[in-house]
């Protein structure tokens, strides 16, 4: 539960917001941030902050007034202030053209399961001393610089409000590194991501070995310049996550849907939208992700298919847009999301999936991702690490840079074959308020008929 002196306070500022007779919810944000930044081989920033943030609001009828305060939380008479600033607010603001349904913690949440201390505390020092022995054991081999961050901390998230006495609270711990290995000659670059929930989930020795498996094909083969046209695609982790990521925020947010501006707005519960093979969820209960266990207006977070082996089966409703168009809110209510794309029945290893794709490209990570479309579901992004081009089986040249433009549905409708063995891919975000997301995505899929709109002579 959260640290006694900051609740204690909190509770008391809800009793006083039910003796004048507000309406009014408290959403308290803490974090520890830790961050390392490299380039040119070498530590170019190291810093630390902790950070406290609680936002107020108020709700009078159709009117609604929030107040946030960043500061660590020390007195009543601070509370009542943001309070108050909240309440001046709700009466100065103009009213919604529908009733806001108001919060309420469905049930108590106290939720500390995935907090690790020695995650939270993990040293720059530790950290350094991992990444140089990557680049004293990788430098050596070619003209490489290294470059990339790692992000370690904890995040406390604590919930209520006057409508009843429940609580919800939460602290969990997430770090993610990424290192990123370029050669200056030939400009081509290698990543390597690592997802953590505890410290001590990953060694030098397993990153040198990521690089290793690559390393042969960049440095013996001249890079390879494909096709503009459709082609058969072998997508990794990072790119899939991105795909799924575009894919619901085109398609699957209920206030789009409802004003026409998604791509399954035309569409209706039951439709065929896409490959059997594709199975979309949002569940805090799987063991990939980090699993927030309740949302910002009081809802308590459980599995919630989107799409099932293809077929169209729900939209989400935060709850302004439930209350808008007369739905009932979905628990999303929230910016990080559980996003878990189901496994299927190909090979689990990366060796056997190229060997089933023949003749590929393997794209692994997709970059300066954006959907133009949303209605159509029309998005863009362009290849850059690890790509590699896979004739009869096996990889043979690294890939220059290849843009991808096509549609979700399009990707989505020629799936090929989907890994059977799952993996963590964060995506979290370290700027503005730390909110830890992962999703769980397959180790692979692979896609005919994606269309290579754009290629480049280079790297």
């Amino acid at each position: 539960m959260l640290e006694p002196r900051i609740r204690n306070l909190l509770l008391e500022a809800r009793d006083y917001a039910r003796k004048q007779g507000l309406n009014a919810e408290f959403s308290f944000h803490r974090e520890r941030s830790s961050l390392i930044r490299l380039g040119n081989s070498a530590i170019a920033l190291s810093t630390a902050e902790e950070l406290s943030r609680l936002d107020v609001s108020v709700q009078e009828g159709r009117r609604v007034g929030s107040w946030t305060l960043t500061a660590d939380i020390s007195s009543f008479d601070q509370l009542k202030e943001a309070l108050n600033r909240a309440a001046e607010n709700c009466r100065n603001s103009l009213a919604k053209d529908y009733e806001p349904i108001f919060g309420v913690v469905e049930e108590p949440v106290d939720d500390t399961a995935g907090f690790d201390p020695a995650l939270e505390t993990l040293s720059p020092v530790t950290k350094s001393e991992l990444c140089a022995r990557v680049i004293r054991h990788l430098k050596p081999r070619g003209s490489y610089d290294f470059s990339g961050s790692w992000s370690t901390g904890s995040t406390e998230m604590y919930y209520l409000t006057t409508a009843n006495d429940h609580e919800a609270y939460r602290k969990l711990t997430d770090g993610r590194l990424v290192l990123v290995l370029k050669d200056q000659v030939q400009k081509w670059e290698l990543a390597v991501e690592k997802t953590q929930k505890r410290a001590g989930e990953f060694s030098a020795e397993e990153i040198i070995a990521e690089f290793e498996t690559l390393l042969p094909i960049y440095e013996q083969n001249p890079g390879y310049k494909t096709e503009i046209g459709n082609q058969r695609v072998l997508f990794g982790p990072q790119a899939i996550a991105q795909l799924v990521s575009l894919c619901v925020w085109g398609g699957f947010f209920g206030r789009a849907y409802e004003e026409g501006r998604a791509f399954t707005s035309r569409n209706r519960f039951g439709d065929k939208i896409f490959s059997e093979m594709v199975t979309l969820t949002d569940d805090p209960s799987n063991p990939d992700v980090f699993g927030m266990p309740f949302d910002f207006n009081g809802k308590r977070r459980r599995p919630f298919l989107l799409v099932k082996n293809g077929i169209f089966t729900n939209v989400t409703y935060d709850s302004q847009t439930a209350a808008k168009y007369g739905k009932q809110p979905t628990g999303h209510d929230l910016n990080n999301w559980d996003l878990v794309f189901g496994t299927g029945t190909g090979p689990a290893d990366l060796k056997s999936a190229m060997a089933l794709a023949g003749n590929a490209l393997y794209i692994p990570h997709l970059h300066y991702v954006h959907l133009p479309d949303p209605t159509r579901g029309i998005f863009t992004g362009s290849s850059r690490f690890n790509a590699l081009l896979i004739r009869d089986g096996r990889p043979v040249a690294p890939l220059f840079s290849s843009r991808i433009t096509d549609s979700i549905p399009n990707v989505f409708n020629n799936v090929v074959a989907v890994a059977a063995r799952s993996v963590a891919q964060n995506e979290s975000s370290t700027y503005e308020r730390r909110t830890p997301e992962a999703q769980s995505v397959p180790a692979w899929l692979l896609c005919d008929q994606v269309r290579i709109s754009d290629v480049a002579d280079s790297f």
